[in-house]
């Protein structure tokens, strides 16, 4: 499942992704993400964020792959924003 969810601003989008355990593995959150990305632009959006656990290596790939910066923040997260 892939959400995205635009500000009142439609200025910054908040993206979130889950594939369940079944489905790991597959390349569904590269092919989510991407889907987001699509569609943030165009609404015309010019930030997309979204947040992931540290240890969450293989979403934190796919965010670097596409040009999102990581940082991390407390207790275990990791903030990511890409300029569209």
């Amino acid at each position: 499942m892939g959400r995205l969810i635009a500000d009142p601003d439609h200025d910054t989008g908040e993206y979130a992704v889950l594939v369940t355990d079944a489905f790991q593995n597959r390349g569904l959150g590269s092919v989510l993400t991407d889907t987001c990305l699509e569609l943030a632009r165009s609404w015309g959006l010019r930030r997309v964020v979204a947040q992931t656990t540290s240890d969450n290596a293989r979403m934190i790939a796919v965010f670097q792959e596409r040009g999102f910066e990581v940082t991390p923040e407390e207790e275990g997260l990791v903030t990511v924003a890409k300029l569209l």
